[in-house]
């Protein structure tokens, strides 16, 4: 038995399903519901931030209109399993990181619930590496942010210009800023310069 229990949100409209699937999740030792909700409209980050993993039936997207993008978190992306109830829909399952069916046997939930986890610990890492400025990007984010031109950060780091436009570019794709301004109050707020250098 694993020691470390998994809290599940469920979403799902169906009183019989989704009390089944928390009595289902709660015999297998491993997870533990920690709320049962019929649709959006009753979903609340902050009261469900403990969640390791939503459960949803996309049918309460669909209502709204929305993807599994309409789902917000504050405390990580948990993994979100899609939970169906007909025939296997592949467009539907791309947004998931793992459906199960209604007929799926308990050792098989435990195992794409297993493989959910691993599938969204895995997104936020590549997420995160995608996103992390390396020690060169800092050093050019700094040089931006004191007002140096792309000539005084090459001539600084002996790097060439093309070498330092590339940087900026990476840099503004990753952070999502593509104004000096905004470089510079990224810089600040994240301790890389000191404010009263300025």
């Amino acid at each position: 038995m694993n020691s470390k229990k998994y809290n599940i949100l469920i979403i799902e409209p169906s009183y019989i399903v989704a009390y089944g699937l928390s009595s289902l999740l709660e015999k297998s030792g491993e997870s533990v519901a920690v709320g049962i909700i019929n649709d959006m409209a009753s979903y609340d980050n902050r009261k469900y931030v403990d969640a390791d993993i939503i459960i949803l039936n996309p049918s309460v997207l669909c209502e709204l209109g929305t993807g599994v993008s309409t789902i917000p978190d504050s405390s990580g992306k948990p993994a979100i399993i899609a939970v169906y109830y007909g025939p296997y829909n592949e467009r539907i399952s791309k947004e998931y990181d793992i459906c199960i069916s209604i007929f799926d046997s308990p050792q098989t939930v435990s195992k794409k619930i297993k493989a959910a986890l691993e599938s969204s610990k895995n997104k936020r890492t590549e997420e995160k590496d995608r996103n992390e400025l390396s020690e060169r990007e800092k050093q050019i984010l700094v040089a931006v942010a004191k007002g140096k031109t792309n000539k005084e950060i090459a001539y600084d780091f002996n790097i060439s210009i093309f070498t330092v436009i590339t940087h900026r570019k990476n840099i503004s794709h990753k952070l999502g800023i593509n104004s000096i301004a905004g470089l510079t109050v990224y810089a600040i707020m994240n301790k890389l310069i000191d404010p009263a250098e300025f």
